[in-house]
């Protein structure tokens, strides 16, 4: 049995949410399912929902995408050629990111594999439990103000790590990349921009999957009506990710992400509690 079309709006509204906090949105698409009493939803929304998410992500991320960009063609060119000066932290950052995207990068190629194993119901309800606890431990580390100028490519690389956490499902990668730059004591604002252009390579991955998913077992309903109501859910999943985008930065500028924590050891019990129904 699959989703109704307003189910299928739902659904997008809250990929889109899930996709950006740190609570884990292939755990919420298996308990969605679960719920509404579907199997599974065909590939060519989730495709859509990906897209809308990344879309989300790149205009977010975009002016310090475009400095990166900038300050990586300016290095190429010979120091008395240039005609302004270089922008050393924009450079900087644009390393300390490829270091953190590589583990991410190799989770997508491996992502067949991951996904191909069964989490139930139980194993799903203790890792988002643990994903609570990686939430909840930072608060207690001192806060800093550290950048790519003072991080090690091995910080950037275990923060990459903690990213690609985001194929199993009940773990956050955006969540464990955070809580590790807490950690390490990286300003929570510059960790958020980092960890949501990483999770932009993670996304990226989850649509060249989608796709070759879609070459594979073909896209399941399909109209005019459908494709209108699939481009509807693309629209909600972008709004939601533009919404949980600002809500992340609004909490990265006051006390952190912590109360997240406490969400996801409630859908814990909740998905235990489903576990023992079903």
């Amino acid at each position: 049995m699959g989703l109704s079309a307003f189910e299928h709006l739902i659904y997008g509204f809250l990929s889109g949410l899930t996709e950006i906090f740190p609570v884990s949105a292939r755990a919420h698409s298996t308990i969605l399912l679960k719920v509404l009493g579907a199997e599974k939803i065909s590939g060519l929304p989730v495709l859509f929902i990906h897209i809308a998410v990344l879309a989300a992500t790149y205009l977010s991320c975009k002016a310090q995408l475009v400095k990166m960009a900038r300050a990586r063609r300016l290095a190429r060119v010979p120091k008395k050629r240039r005609k302004r000066p270089l922008d050393i932290c924009s450079l900087m950052d644009s390393r300390f990111l490829f270091t953190m995207m590589l583990p991410v990068v190799l989770v997508d190629l491996f992502y067949g594999k991951i996904s191909g194993i069964n989490f139930g119901l139980l194993a799903i309800s203790i890792l988002l439990f643990v994903n609570g606890i990686l939430l909840y431990i930072p608060q207690f580390f001192p806060g800093s103000n550290k950048d790519a100028r003072s991080l090690s490519r091995i910080e950037g690389i275990v923060m990459g790590i903690g990213g690609g956490l985001s194929a199993v499902p009940g773990m956050s990668g955006i969540g464990a990349s955070l809580s590790v730059g807490s950690m390490y004591g990286v300003e929570r604002s510059y960790a958020l921009n980092m960890s949501l252009m990483m999770n932009m390579t993670y996304l990226a991955g989850m649509i060249v999957y989608d796709i070759l998913g879609i070459i594979r077992s073909g896209v399941g309903l399909f109209s005019f009506q459908w494709l209108l109501f699939y481009i509807l859910t693309a629209a909600l999943a972008f709004a939601g990710a533009v919404l949980a985008i600002r809500i992340m930065r609004a909490l990265a500028a006051d006390k952190g992400y912590h109360i997240f924590s406490y969400y996801c050891w409630g859908i814990a019990l909740f998905t235990f509690i489903l576990n023992l129904m079903a």
